[in-house]
């Protein structure tokens, strides 16, 4: 063991000098990149639970002691974000949403082993192979790191951290406050709308007493998940795959994620093939903005790998026969698991749930499907659930379209 602990320092000590990272860099980054393009000031909540990195913005100072004595006039968003990315990229939407006075405050989270969170080590991350055993218990084929997680607990590694710290129990003083009648906007972007989805399915009872945050508003932006895998007599043979997807089902079998190209580029090299990134995805982001979100973008992908293995175990690819190329969840939420998981615990506090699609947003194939299901929970439960489409938006619509991103989530 003291063996494997050196093995483990010395890599770490090569790792940080190759990539000239560590985490008090990209620390320095994501306030860098906030200080600099968000007016409103931030509180950093370090908890000695669940690890997350969590910041929250008011207009006032005093604001966030004020919801322990009085319930706030207006609801508090929560931001989370998706695969690979980190809580700085809502840096367009927190001054919008706080100069709305609609928003009591701006909640960012990072998720477990993404972003600024604390990054469990690869053998307690979210990882399984896809040559897995039919019992999901044990590996058969080679992955660069396999936990052996299921989708179930992978979907645990990063909820339950969540469900740790989002306590309005005021005896709870490694919490963060929640006054008991305060509404919550819960809002989550691609991986992170799947996850924000999974989190509200588990949190929306009106009875479950202290602990349980009242999630009055759902908002998913350019989601995966709804659209289910097609089943295998419905796929593309492996052998029909053309060379280019073949070699990104070995890569995804070997849980090869696109941050271990850039920890292998280095330092010069790494930055710049991110802002590159940057600049081909956000083509409209301003030179400035792209040196201080390139910089904390470099510092977030070159970290120490662990949630991002969530690619391999919540996600899949696949090609079906007809309707081209995908990534799946797992497990879906459509096909009315969203609508029944939802409406299983007794009254739920959800009032709203919308998904929102970019009108070039190649995550859009999961447009139909979302809609099948927001009319099935509208029809079922009640419920104001609806599908939206924002114009002039690729899969970044907060940063494409970030006036309309902003209406949606205040209307």
């Amino acid at each position: 063991l003291n063996q494997f602990s050196k093995m483990a320092s010395t890599s770490r000590l090569l790792r940080q000098w190759w990539s000239a990272s560590d985490s008090k860099l990209l620390a320095q980054s994501e306030s860098r990149l906030l200080d600099s393009l968000v007016k409103h000031t931030h509180v950093r909540k370090k908890f000695n639970i669940g690890g997350l990195n969590i910041l929250e913005f008011n207009k006032a100072p005093t604001a966030a002691a004020d919801i322990k004595i009085n319930q706030p006039a207006h609801p508090t968003i929560i931001l989370t974000h998706g695969f690979g990315s980190g809580l700085g990229f809502f840096y367009r939407n927190i001054n919008d949403l706080l100069q709305s006075e609609k928003v009591s405050r701006v909640i960012c989270i990072d998720w477990l082993g993404m972003g600024g969170s604390d990054r469990p080590p690869c053998w307690e991350s979210p990882v399984r192979s896809l040559f897995h055993s039919s019992s999901s218990t044990l590996s058969n084929g080679f992955s660069l790191c396999n936990s052996r997680f299921t989708p179930s607990r992978a979907i645990d590694f990063f909820l339950d951290p969540m469900e740790q710290v989002l306590q309005h129990d005021n005896s709870n003083e490694d919490g963060l406050y929640f006054h008991p009648n305060e509404k919550i906007c819960l809002v989550g972007h691609s991986l992170g709308g799947y996850l924000a989805a999974r989190f509200a399915m588990r949190n929306n009872n009106k009875s479950n007493g202290s602990g349980a945050i009242n999630i009055s508003k759902l908002i998913l932006a350019s989601p995966v998940g709804f659209q289910p895998p097609p089943p295998p007599g419905q796929r593309l043979p492996f052998s029909n795959l053309p060379p280019a997807m073949r070699l990104l089902d070995a890569l995804w079998s070997a849980n090869f994620t696109p941050q271990q190209i850039i920890r292998l580029m280095g330092d010069k090299r790494g930055k710049r093939m991110v802002e590159r990134a940057l600049r081909g995805r956000i083509p409209h982001l301003s030179p400035s903005d792209v040196e201080l979100l390139g910089e904390y973008f470099y510092h977030i992908t070159v970290a120490p790998p662990s949630g991002e293995y969530a690619m391999n175990s919540l996600l899949e690819p696949a090609v079906a026969s007809e309707g081209g190329a995908g990534v799946y969840a797992r497990e879906s939420l459509g096909g009315g698991i969203m609508t029944e998981m939802l409406s299983q615990n007794g009254e739920s506090s959800i009032q709203s749930v919308k998904v929102l699609f970019g009108d070039r947003d190649w995550m859009s194939f999961n447009q139909s499907a979302a809609v099948k299901e927001m009319k099935e929970i509208q029809s079922k439960m009640g419920i104001d659930a609806n599908v939206h489409v924002l114009s002039g938006a690729g899969h970044h619509l907060y940063l494409d379209n970030a006036d309309a991103f902003v209406r949606h989530v205040l209307d």
